[in-house]
């Protein structure tokens, strides 16, 4: 006769391992339908972040760039290029966990446009950082400019530590920008 522990230990490990075999499959089903709306999302990221672009055939990733300019700026993730300048992805970790940016740079080095692909900021506070108030303040900045919060950057109230990591995005962007420039 078992003791009453052993038996529980064991329900309870085939519970746990039907529960992981379930939690596989479902992972292996949804797996290229997560990685398919991931791509989605990036691409409709980009053509917001360069006015003009039309669709996402107009963006070419050019992961040349992105190995040189990840040499100097780790956070640099893509680097997708389009007749109207490039798309520089970065991602840096905000207050609530990672934020996915793509940040467009005409040829003339300036921001065109900024769009959130993710963020996981608290809501009402730092989730704010999608706000046009917000990200409209980087329209027009330059590699010459100097982003910082508080001075040239108006923070969210409340969330200074997602605002410093969006700035930084965006000043990393830039300075991506005019490694890779020096690159072409």
């Amino acid at each position: 006769m078992m003791s009453r522990v052993v038996r529980f230990g064991l329900t309870l490990m085939v519970v746990g391992l039907v529960a992981a075999v379930c939690l596989g499959l479902t992972y292996s089903v949804t797996r290229d339908r997560i990685a398919e709306q991931e791509e989605l999302r990036e691409a409709k990221a980009c053509m917001e972040a360069m006015p003009g672009v039309k669709e996402a055939g107009e963006l070419e990733e050019d992961r040349e760039l992105e190995k040189k300019a990840r040499e100097h700026i780790p956070d640099v993730e893509k680097i997708f290029t389009c007749d109207s300048g490039v798309i520089i992805i970065l991602k840096v970790k905000g207050y609530g966990g990672p934020i996915r940016m793509a940040v467009g740079i005409g040829e003339d080095g300036a921001v065109k446009g900024i769009s959130i692909i993710s963020q996981n900021e608290t809501p009402g506070l730092g989730a704010n950082v999608e706000k046009e108030e917000f990200l409209g303040q980087f329209i027009g900045k330059t590699p010459a400019d100097q982003l910082k919060v508080g001075e040239s950057v108006q923070g969210i109230t409340g969330a200074t530590i997602t605002s410093k990591a969006a700035t930084k995005e965006v000043r990393e962007a830039l300075q991506a920008f005019e490694e890779i420039k020096g690159l072409e």
